[in-house]
């Protein structure tokens, strides 16, 4: 009975082809599971060991993944499908998740430290299409901490040197810092970081180690690397000790956040939603007003709002003043002639504003000083008729770092048409200053709109030649 042998065959054939697609269907569950239980959800579990690039398909279903709310709300999803840096397992990195994990609260810290501000920072990388590791360095600077300041007189979650922030378009005067600003800090740190990507043909290792030592810096020990035959990735540089920790810092840290539970840390999470709200106005406003309008304590505005010194904004406006989710609108009621937006939708509408301030930044003029062999920092300002400490704060390095033959060092041009920005250090007042420079102590408070006397180290001064200064 051929035809009863050949239905048999075919009933075997389907046993055994439901056996095989059950068998897949039960690997594939397991498979996601195992993910899931790792802190991956929908990432390729190789990553961790190095960051390696997910396969193509994989990239696709992340980017539908990241397109879909996250049913569980939880801000590190998006920042685990972001992550996207292909570098490969380092020693460095090995022995920095190491020492990480044996803190059992460090995943914790930095979830609560990051919270008020992850949500924008993020938001802001996928707007721009970067690596979401980047989210981790203002970590690594700072804690999240806006009132943050360095030795160095670095301020604010990104760290930002006065001279490189005003080269970024950071506001800095007698009423606002914008390196505190932690909306117009982190426009402003990306656009740098950008450049820097820019600068050295895309490798972010090398971009995130600038942004920590400075590109010259940098260059100039890929400069020695070529000149000795060796390579010229971040790995391999010879650079200082602080940098050589800084990009392993980060990427442990990513690493972590990518499969905490792999390491026995626990990673609370973050709430995906906004957790701070933006109040713009025209009209000067300060921060014991926004409190008997919000209910929100004082010292809580002051927390979020370093950027503003006095605890107001400036008199000519316009300014902005941050406050909790959910209580903007209290102010539009009581105040009036108010903007209330998501702190997420005002970082590039603070960045276009920047261009503006900006201006006042282009117009200090440099040019490029190339190092010698046994030049320092005292040689060169004593060359170019710069302060030594001006010097150095101009480049982002310190009056005594040793400076390598072939470093690039930007010099601030001496001629008698270019604006003097002076950083103000322990002992200057705005009489010696005056006396110093030439001019006035009405003009000096006049172009810096200083509502009083009083000088705090750190802070830039700007000083217009004659004919140049501004009438109002």
């Amino acid at each position: 009975m051929p035809d009863a042998a050949g239905f048999a065959r075919t009933l075997g054939a389907l046993g055994v082809l439901t056996l095989l697609l059950n068998g897949c269907a039960t690997e594939t569950r397991m498979v996601e599971n195992d993910l899931r239980d790792s802190g991956y959800s929908g990432m390729v579990s190789a990553r961790e060991y190095g960051f390696v690039r997910p396969a193509t398909d994989v990239v696709v279903m992340e980017r539908r993944i990241a397109g879909r709310a996250d049913p569980r709300g939880d801000l590190w999803n998006r920042v685990r499908t972001g992550m996207s840096l292909d570098l490969h397992a380092n020693a460095r990195i090995d022995s920095t998740v190491e020492r990480f994990r044996r803190d059992p609260q460090y995943l914790s810290r930095m979830s609560r430290q990051g919270m008020p501000y992850l949500h924008m920072i993020v938001t802001e990388i996928e707007r721009r299409g970067l690596p979401m590791e980047l989210a981790f360095l203002p970590h690594v600077e700072s804690r999240f901490n806006p009132v943050a300041t360095s030795p160095k007189a670095a301020a604010g979650i990104w760290q930002f040197m006065p001279y490189t922030g005003l080269e970024m378009g950071l506001r800095q005067d007698a009423w606002y810092d914008g390196r505190r600003d932690p909306l117009a800090s982190t426009g402003a740190a990306l656009d740098y970081l950008e450049q820097l990507n820019r600068r050295f043909d895309g490798d972010w290792a090398l971009a995130m180690a600038a942004y920590n030592c400075g590109p010259g810096r940098v260059a100039a020990a890929q400069a020695a690397n070529r000149r000795s035959g060796k390579p010229t990735d971040y790995w391999s540089l010879n650079l200082p000790n602080e940098t050589k920790n800084y990009v392993p810092q980060i990427l442990a840290t990513a690493r972590l956040v990518a499969a905490p539970t792999r390491y026995g840390l626990n990673l609370p999470p973050v709430p995906d939603r906004p957790q701070l709200e933006v109040v713009r106005t025209q009209q000067p406003v300060d921060l014991n007003r926004v409190a008997s309008a919000t209910g929100v304590q004082l010292y809580e505005l002051q927390r979020l709002n370093p950027a503003l010194k006095l605890g107001r904004t400036a008199p000519d406006g316009p300014g902005h003043v941050l406050v909790p989710a959910g209580t903007g609108q209290r102010i539009g009621k009581k105040m009036g002639q108010v903007q209330i937006m998501p702190a997420m939708a005002s970082v590039a509408q603070s960045r276009s504003n920047a261009a503006t301030r900006s201006k006042v930044a282009n117009a200090e003029r440099h040019k490029i000083h190339v190092v010698k062999g046994g030049e320092t920092i005292a040689s060169i300002a004593r060359a170019t008729g710069i302060e030594p400490r001006t010097l150095a704060e101009l480049n982002g390095i310190s009056v005594r770092e040793p400076l390598l033959s072939g470093q690039t060092l930007k010099v601030q041009a001496t001629d008698d048409s270019a604006l003097i920005t002076h950083l103000v250090t322990k002992g200057d007042s705005i009489k010696t200053l005056a006396k110093r420079y030439g001019v006035s102590v009405k003009d000096l408070q006049r172009w810096n709109r200083l509502a009083e006397t009083r000088l705090n180290p750190g802070d830039l001064i700007l000083i217009y030649p004659p004919g140049r200064a501004p009438t109002s």
